[in-house]
């Protein structure tokens, strides 16, 4: 499949995963951005962090910065980079060290 298709038919898929996060308190992290609806919700532990819908003039690259823990602090970084055409790339930092990326729409 040609790179211009597959991009497209990945494009579709909105950016969406779950993650836990700690050692010894844990958290659950859920993310999901859709660039066609310009939708992103940011949740920890089933709770709205952050809510942002954006229909136009999307920034190149976006930065959630937030703390998660009570007794186990964990610094959290979300860095997601629009592409070129359409899609974004996603990175999940936690306590500065990259722990997964995520592309998608």
């Amino acid at each position: 499949m040609p790179l211009l298709m597959r991009r497209a038919a990945e494009s579709i898929i909105p950016v969406k995963f779950a993650i836990e996060i700690g050692d010894t308190e844990k958290h659950h992290l859920e993310y999901h951005f859709n660039q066609l609806l310009g939708s992103l919700v940011i949740k920890v532990n089933e709770r709205p962090i952050k809510k942002a819908l954006r229909l136009v003039n999307e920034p190149c690259l976006e930065v959630h910065d937030f703390v998660v823990g009570d007794q186990e602090k964990n610094n959290v970084r979300i860095e997601k980079e629009r592409m070129p055409l359409v899609g974004c790339k996603n990175r999940l930092y936690v306590n500065n060290r990259l722990v997964r990326v995520f592309s998608g729409l």
